[in-house]
């Protein structure tokens, strides 16, 4: 026997050769110094990620003067975000204190109460901050009267009159406004300076750029380290795939995620996320914009950050698709290719395996994953991450996951669903890590160059913010909320459940079906067999990540559209167990089917009992809306009927294999509800713009494909704003139980005062009680010439129809007096939360088509039949009306405020507010959603950017309609209308190098 072979020797004791095998799976061959070489690249690379939190930044900050040096001291509106600014000094000098015989405001920063005011008295002046008062004598003889008010985080003092006056721990006053009762020339003498600092207005600096630099270059030195001496393409196994039979497949799921780009539903933060990659893109930080005092999303600010570099190209919603739309391509590839490759390596290749997984793929994809929210990039990165785990042969495949990991951690809260896939394929993973091994060092050297690769979600994070900005914009965030522990996770299966848009049928279904099959699997799963092991380890993926989902801080459904691809996986590799199954023997195995196909059934039905409602419907016109979906009467809501598909399913697999025993299982329920699901929704998306094409978003987006500019939703919005109120030609009005210049709700008031302007004529039958009936006929009224893009409008309070009735009756002035020659009843839209005992005045009108030809009069017909606390009815006399488009109204009525649930549908909107440094644009005009409003932007209690807007003035709705539908609630117009100026100040930014940590501190969140 050769000895030598034996040990590896021979004789002469010279080594033979290492095996070519054990030499491909050392990381360094070469020495040892190489290896400790690379080693410290890695652990440098982890460490210098550790320091960009906390390295130098350059941190803006603004000053802002008032008045403004080119104009008068007049009154402005001034919208700092957050309320108080970091500093704020007031001088006041002569004559701003003289007194006028009368208290007169000298200087205000807001609405009484919400901030600095001061006013003079008969002896001086009287400061009022917060809950301070501070009377100050003022000699006004003198020669050098002036007092100085100036506050910091330190608090407050007054001086220059008598001794001053410190308030320590006195907060800086709010600003909303810099308003004075003086005129011009007295106003000269005040002069009001603030400072903003806001903790994410910063950028690297050279050293903190050396590092980001350091760290990416470690990172990538730290991948190759951990490919070397192996071909990186063989480190995770390949998919062996046929072409030729599955490429159709491929080809229809991309087709099918083109095609819902195009006809697909809005995101519930489609708006929100658009606009915050906007600020991105024009100020370099993600805020909120909207509100917590335009808090970054750090740090989860990813998905903004690729939207932005989208947003800069154009604001067509189909352009802003693309990312989501590439990445359920991406993920469908992830899915067939690399997880079902890993759990059904033979299976996996058959076509009906893979058109099995399409289908459960888009039924999870395609009522979620559609447009800006970042569950997208999570479920790609879930998926990724998996695979790379499941099928990495060496370390550099472990390494690529880490990576993909720090990625998709950097963009949601939501990347808590990496638990699953991370602690299922944990012990794999670590095994791969250690294959092939030498000894300590290239153990210490794989698992540092790991680390190194999976702390480039610090680089992501802090490469333009700091430990300052993340402490602060978390504190924000939990303060102003929605922040829920996570024992309220079962809210959002209730919102899965419920009856709008967050329980829609089509995401009831794949969730409902994943948990049906869970238990499917455990009573399935009883051989040790490679099927078995990869479904129980889904199965585990999918009740750990959901359970992981718990830690999120809000409870909405739509974050389980992250789960998509998991789902998609688990169901497939679920099914096609559960069907190799059914043909076993065995009493127990015929008992787990029918409970489980029960239950599956029982889950078909209750999500098909779910509506076919979307986000913002009055972007298209889809059927069940309302729920529950039986499309031709079918009652998809019976479980018998889910139940007898199963029971078919069997008799079918009986008559093919005589003899043997076949269970009824759910494998069949859940993929015909899956099915059923993907062919219902996307039919219902292409029929809705046949339904109604004014206003659809399918239309605008089919005429980007053709290169013509669309506006969205704005080219099928018209404006009617109020001309002059017609003239009387006579004064016999008729009125049996309505009042003159009365009967209306007392607490809602015509649109002006009764007796003048568009109010000039008011009637309403709530005299005596609001049961009260009767009838009006108003007097004539002088009718102008009536040409196209004119018409006639009145404004209305109270209820039409069930007994109420409403119209314009149109007249011809003859010898023998009026002759009626027609009358019209304008269409009336309700709000849907008008609370009766608030209720609000509209406006209807009819167009000049609509009027008769021949007509120069017109008079106002109501009745008031309703003898219930609902039974009255208000309206005024005919005014004028135009007819405008949008785009035109809004060409001169900038900078608009696009209410976040619509921002996404008017592209051609590109005047929006600035908010940055601290400081807000006013808005002049704002879109609303559809009632009821969102208004977070402008409610002080959360932090809207804008509360400033409804403390300075009012926003008077204009008419507005949606083209040829009247009747839909598509949002409205808002002007806003105040006495005082926009933004009328100076402003000057500063740049300094701060620390990242402590070098920006910010204000403790608060509610007014």
């Amino acid at each position: 026997m050769d000895l030598g072979r034996l040990t590896g020797s021979s004789g002469a004791h010279c080594p033979l050769p290492r095996p070519v095998a054990t030499r491909k799976a050392t990381l360094l061959a070469t020495s040892s110094t190489s290896r400790i070489v690379a080693l410290v690249i890695a652990v440098g690379g982890l460490l210098t990620a550790c320091l960009l939190p906390f390295a130098p930044v350059f941190a803006q900050s603004a000053t802002v003067t008032w008045p403004a040096a080119t104009g008068p001291a007049a009154p402005t509106s001034a919208l700092l975000v957050p309320y108080r600014p970091a500093t704020l000094t007031a001088e006041l000098r002569c004559p701003a204190l003289r007194w006028n015989g009368a208290p007169s405001t000298v200087l205000a920063t807001g609405a009484p109460g919400e901030g600095l005011t001061v006013r003079t008295t008969a002896t001086g002046i009287r400061i009022d901050s917060d809950d301070a008062r501070i009377d100050v004598p003022v000699a006004r003889n003198a020669p050098d009267c002036a007092v100085t008010v100036a506050a910091d985080a330190t608090g407050m003092s007054v001086s220059g009159a008598g001794e001053p006056v410190v308030l320590d721990g006195q907060p800086v006053p709010r600003v909303f406004a810099f308003l004075t009762d003086l005129s011009p020339v007295a106003a000269k003498g005040i002069s009001v300076t603030a400072q903003t600092r806001s903790p994410f207005a910063t950028s690297p600096t050279m050293t903190k750029s050396v590092l980001i630099a350091v760290q990416l270059l470690c990172a990538a030195a730290s991948l190759v380290a951990l490919g070397w001496g192996s071909r990186w393409r063989r480190s995770v196994r390949r998919a062996r795939l046929r072409p030729r039979r599955v490429w159709w497949i491929d080809a229809g799921v991309v087709v099918l995620l083109g095609g819902w780009a195009v006809v697909g539903p809005l995101a519930v933060d489609d708006g929100w996320a658009t606009t915050i990659a906007r600020t991105v893109a024009d100020t370099g930080s993600p805020g909120n914009f909207y509100r917590w005092w335009n808090a970054s999303e750090v740090p989860f600010a990813l998905s903004q950050e690729v939207l932005s570099h989208f947003t800069a190209v154009s604001l067509a919603p189909l352009w802003l698709r693309l990312p989501s739309t590439l990445l359920g391509i991406a993920t469908w590839l992830v899915l067939s290719r690399g997880i079902l490759a890993a759990a059904l390596p033979v299976r996996g290749r058959a076509v009906g395996v893979r058109l099995l997984a399409a289908v459960f793929f888009l039924a999870a994809w395609l009522p979620f994953n559609l447009g800006t929210r970042p569950e997208s990039y999570v479920a790609a990165g879930v998926a990724t991450v998996l695979a790379l785990m499941w099928r990495s042969r060496s370390a550099f495949g472990i390494g690529l996951a880490a990576l993909t990991a720090a990625l998709t951690v950097a963009v949601s809260p939501t990347a808590v669903l990496l638990a699953g896939p991370v602690v299922v394929m944990a012990p794999r993973a670590l095994a791969v890590a250690r294959r092939g091994a030498r000894d300590r060092l290239d153990l210490a050297l794989r698992f540092a160059a790991i680390a190194c690769l999976a702390a480039t979600v610090l680089t992501v994070v802090f490469c333009d913010q700091t430990w300052d900005a993340l402490r602060t914009a978390t504190g924000w965030h939990t303060f102003f909320g929605p922040t829920l522990p996570w024992s309220s996770e079962p809210d959002r299966y209730h919102y899965l459940l419920g009856r709008d848009q967050q329980g829609s049928f089509a995401k009831r279904a794949p969730v409902l079906i994943a948990a049906v099959m869970v238990p499917a699997v455990v009573a399935f799963a009883r051989r040790r067999r490679r099927l078995d092991t990869a479904a129980l380890r889904l199965a585990a993926m999918v009740v750990i990540s959901l359970a992981a989902l718990a830690a999120v801080p809000s409870k909405w459904s739509y974050h389980l559209g992250a789960t998509a691809a998991l789902l998609a996986a688990f169901s497939t590799v679920a099914v096609v167990l559960v069907s190799e199954r059914v043909r076993a023997p065995g009493g127990y195995g015929v008992v787990a089917g029918v409970l489980t196909a029960a239950l599956s059934a029982v889950a078909a039905a209750v999500a098909f009992t779910g509506p076919n409602a979307w986000w913002l419907s009055a972007a298209y016109d889809v059927p069940w809306s309302e729920g529950p979906v039986q499309p031709l009467g079918l009652p998809l809501t019976n479980p018998l009927l889910w139940f007898a598909v199963a029971a078919i399913a069997a008799l079918a697999v009986a008559r093919r294999h005589p003899g043997v025993v076949v269970r009824i299982s759910p494998a069949p329920v859940a993929v015909v509800a899956a099915t059923t699901s993907v062919l219902l929704l996307v039919g219902s998306f292409v029929a809705a713009p046949l339904r109604r094409p004014e206003g659809s978003l399918a239309l605008a987006n089919l005429n980007r494909l053709h290169d013509a500019r669309d506006c969205g939703l704005a080219d099928d919005i018209q404006v009617l704003p109020d001309g002059p109120p017609l003239a009387p030609s006579d004064d016999d009005d008729l009125t049996e139980g309505f009042g003159t210049g009365s009967g209306f709700y007392p607490g809602a008031p015509p649109p002006d005062p009764p007796g003048t302007g568009a109010s000039a004529f008011v009637w309403g039958s709530r005299v005596a009680s609001p049961e009260t009936a009767g009838r009006l006929v108003s007097r004539w009224f002088a009718l102008p010439p009536q040409r196209p893009g004119t018409g006639v409008a009145v404004s209305v309070s109270g209820r039409l129809g069930e007994g109420n009735a409403l119209v314009l009756e149109y007249g011809r002035d003859t010898a023998r007096g009026v002759v009626p020659v027609g009358e019209v009843a304008p269409v009336d839209r309700v709000a849907v939360d008008e609370d009766p005992d608030h209720p609000l005045w509209r406006t209807v009108g009819v167009d000049a088509e609509s009027a008769p030809a021949s007509a120069d009069r017109v008079r106002i017909r109501a009745v008031d039949g309703r003898t219930d606390d609902l039974g009255w009815l208000a309206v005024t006399g005919p005014r004028s009306r135009s007819i405008v488009g949008l785009g035109d109204f809004l060409a001169t009525r900038g900078p608009v405020l696009v209410a976040w649930p619509q921002s996404f549908l008017f592209p051609c909107v590109t005047d929006i507010p600035v908010v940055s440094t601290g400081l807000a644009e006013t808005p002049d005009t704002v879109i609303e959603s559809p009632r009821p409003f969102f208004t977070e932007d402008r409610d002080p209690t959360i932090g809207g950017s804008f509360a400033g807007v409804a403390e300075l003035g009012e926003l008077q709705e204009v008419a507005t309609r949606l083209v040829g539908h009247p009747e839909i609630d598509w949002g409205s117009v808002r002007v806003w209308s105040a006495t005082v100026g926009r933004d009328r100040y100076d402003v000057t930014i500063e740049r300094d190098v701060v620390a990242g940590a402590g070098g920006t501190p910010a204000q403790p969140p608060e509610r007014p």
